[in-house]
């Protein structure tokens, strides 16, 4: 798998475990898929419940992060090595920073606390280094939080692919640069779920590892070339 599929696979899989561990060990909310607090927001006004502060404060704090990076990104040049590792820099960083919150406090135990609630914005803060990157590196931004859009052209490149008895060469690329996309946040989610189950808080330091392991891709001399998926964000 060539890097300008590979990263955006890589980033799906941080995606995919982040969300699931905030989900189940801070109190249900979204730290990836940063829009569907909104649903929970709703939700929990309609039925007269007070809306969690987590997931209230998700959307505008990912707003803030990212103006942020947008702001650093111009500055040095989106199409540089520098702003590559900037930003997947950043998004190790309040990952490890969650996770080591997440060994030395029993968020999950207390998931409205002061504490749990900082812990899950670090977490948004982190996906929003890393979807301002796929919107401000790559010629063209893919989604690696939300799916939705990733599994119709998924099934659009497939029904394409079979009328035309795999001859459609389009069809078949754009099932290669979507399924890794689709089988990384699957995979992450599946993942996450079981760090959470097995080890608890201490699950925060998965997406740490994986995001870190991709930052160190980065800084080797040659190593990084900007990903350029020809796929548009859907």
């Amino acid at each position: 798998m060539n890097r300008q599929i590979s990263v955006p696979a890589a980033l799906a899989i941080i995606a995919g475990v982040t969300d699931v561990t905030s989900w189940l060990l801070l109190g249900g909310f979204f730290s990836a898929h940063v829009t569907g607090n909104l649903v929970v927001i709703a939700a929990d006004v309609v039925r007269g419940s007070s809306p969690d502060l987590a997931s209230t404060l998700a959307v505008p704090v990912f707003l803030v992060a990212t103006v942020v990076a947008t702001l650093v990104a111009r500055r040095i040049g989106a199409h540089v090595p520098a702003t590559n590792r900037l930003l997947l820099g950043v998004q190790a960083a309040f990952l490890i920073a969650a996770a080591v919150l997440s060994f030395t406090a029993q968020a999950s135990a207390h998931p409205k606390s002061g504490i749990a609630v900082f812990i899950g914005m670090l977490a948004v803060c982190a996906m929003a280094a890393q979807n301002a990157y796929l919107h401000l590196v790559p010629d063209r931004a893919l989604s690696t939080a939300v799916m939705t859009g990733n599994l119709v052209a998924g099934t659009i490149s497939v029904t394409d692919i079979a009328r035309s008895r795999g001859r459609d060469q389009q069809a078949r690329q754009r099932w290669t640069q979507t399924w890794p996309l689709l089988a990384g946040f699957i995979g992450g989610c599946l993942v996450g779920a079981a760090g959470a189950t097995l080890f608890g808080d201490h699950a925060a330091v998965l997406p740490a590892l994986l995001a870190l392991a991709l930052f160190l891709t980065t800084i080797r001399p040659g190593s990084f070339d900007v990903p350029n998926p020809g796929h548009p964000d859907v």
